[in-house]
């Protein structure tokens, strides 16, 4: 059976305050009605005290003025029964069998049914005055109804109080539970959320107390979560990948090799001054690609066996050469603004070759101009600067710098993961790979805007510095 929070909180509040309300209350009659009997016993005491003391006679009159001033009625008889004067003219007490008590030891505990109404009875000893009175009693009849009407009066009043407190205790106690309650409903919904893969953070609430904790902990489960799924999702995405690279590079090298052959063949034909550069250009770009797909099958990875002396400023310009013609195809102008000298790094020249050709072919698509609206020409030209320089004694540093917007800020902080890309027909491996190949050449690879334009950051060590520790220690 569920058993609501708001519910645990309202009713043993309500259930409290009702207990207290009603002992009080209870507490408040019986000191009440003690009270009043004590105030009427010692308003009789000092009402027979009185008359019994009184020198003038205690007739009718002297009788209902008192009636008047203490609301009881009075009879006054002599030692054989008889009627001496009275308040009420129908009220005949009955003979007095023994001795009453003394005007201070005067009790109204009695009830009799006198007429069509209810009496408190008491009798007192008035003491004779001269010889020739003998002893007489005084009967007193003090009506049950104002006495009831008097106690009404004294509990009514904490009766009225206890039910507003109660009202209101209620209401306290229904806005305190919906108080607590209200954050952790939403706090379960942020939970059933997070239960079906939303992990967006939630709006911390403004108190500082145990809910925000709890909030605070919500939220950094739902990173932690986020970021597992992440790691998740890209442990799928290359395990996906592992598995189409041998099939696809497969089929991709045949009718890549079969292409080559064709064009080789196509060239061997043609006399020399009759070949257009551009085939050249192609041919190039077949042998390099047969080399990356003959890479793949060979389970390779971006990981080398071995390093050799390679000249990056004669590989720049050669992956220049090989890529300007897809840069004139866009409208795109490429700018060699390496140094002069030649720079020799150790590394793998294949898997070099395909850094930079990666790094200028997404500045290529990066830097394509929007196409103007119809009726409009565009002036906008896309520029590719590309500089190789030694940054410091023992590491080289290639930019390519490109015009484009950016990168979109939905991939900024993946845009190096694999299958992870914002261009409708890409495929999100270039910078994967290139991230591959910079980080198993020890160096390491970024990117920053400077100045309207996107530039990627290549630093690379001059020498390998696993392969030096290993060739030294063989020495």
């Amino acid at each position: 059976m569920r058993w609501p929070l708001r519910y645990q909180i309202l009713i043993p509040m309500v259930g409290i305050m009702v207990c207290a309300i009603v002992s009080v209350t209870l507490l408040h009659a019986y000191l009440s009605t003690n009270q009043i009997k004590l105030q009427i016993r010692d308003q009789f005491r000092q009402i027979a005290h009185t008359l019994n003391e009184a020198t003038f006679p205690l007739t009718a009159a002297v009788l209902n003025q008192t009636k008047g001033l203490s609301g009881a009625d009075f009879v006054l008889v002599g030692q054989q029964g008889d009627v001496l004067s009275s308040t009420r003219s129908d009220f005949i007490p009955s003979p007095v069998s023994q001795a009453p008590p003394e005007w201070n030891e005067l009790q109204i505990s009695d009830v009799i049914q006198t007429g069509d109404a209810s009496f408190f009875h008491s009798v007192v000893q008035i003491q004779p005055r001269g010889r020739t009175q003998g002893l007489r009693y005084l009967h007193i009849y003090y009506p049950v109804k104002e006495y009831r009407e008097a106690l009404s009066n004294a509990i009514y009043p904490s009766l009225l109080a206890g039910s507003i407190a109660l009202v209101v205790v209620a209401f306290l106690a229904t806005v305190i539970a919906a108080r607590v309650t209200r954050p952790l409903q939403r706090l379960d919904r942020k939970v059933a959320q997070i239960a079906h893969g939303d992990f967006q953070p939630m709006i911390l609430p403004g108190r500082d107390d145990e809910i925000r904790d709890l909030s605070i902990s919500i939220n950094q489960m739902a990173e932690l979560l986020g970021d597992y799924e992440d790691e998740v999702k890209r442990s799928e995405r290359l395990k996906t990948l592992g598995q189409l690279r041998g099939a696809i590079a497969h089929q991709l090298r045949n009718a890549v090799t079969g292409c080559r052959i064709a064009l080789d063949l196509h060239l061997r034909k043609c006399p020399v001054e009759q070949q257009d550069e551009t085939l050249q250009v192609a041919n190039r770009q077949l042998c390099m690609i047969e080399q990356y797909l003959q890479s793949f099958l060979e389970n390779k990875g971006g990981h080398f066996s071995s390093f050799e002396q390679v000249n990056m400023s004669e590989m720049v310009s050669k992956v220049i050469s090989l890529v300007t013609p897809t840069a004139r195809h866009f409208g795109i102008e490429i700018k060699d603004t390496s140094v002069a000298e030649e720079i020799m790094i150790q590394g793998d020249a294949e898997s070099l070759e395909q850094l930079i050709s990666n790094l200028l072919l997404n500045a290529i698509e990066a830097a394509v101009p929007v196409e103007p609206e119809e009726g409009s020409e565009s002036t906008d030209r896309g520029q590719i600067s590309i500089r190789l320089f030694q940054s410091s004694p023992e590491s080289v540093t290639l930019e390519v710098q490109d015009t484009g917007p950016g990168p979109e800020p939905s991939i900024v902080n993946k845009m190096f993961e694999p299958l992870v890309t914002a261009k409708k027909d890409g495929t999100g491996l270039g910078l994967f790979v290139a991230r591959e190949i910079v980080q198993n050449h020890a160096g390491e690879i970024r990117w920053e805007r400077r100045d309207q334009t996107t530039c990627f950051i290549v630093e690379l060590p001059l020498v390998n510095v696993e392969k030096e520790c290993v060739e030294t220690i063989n020495c």
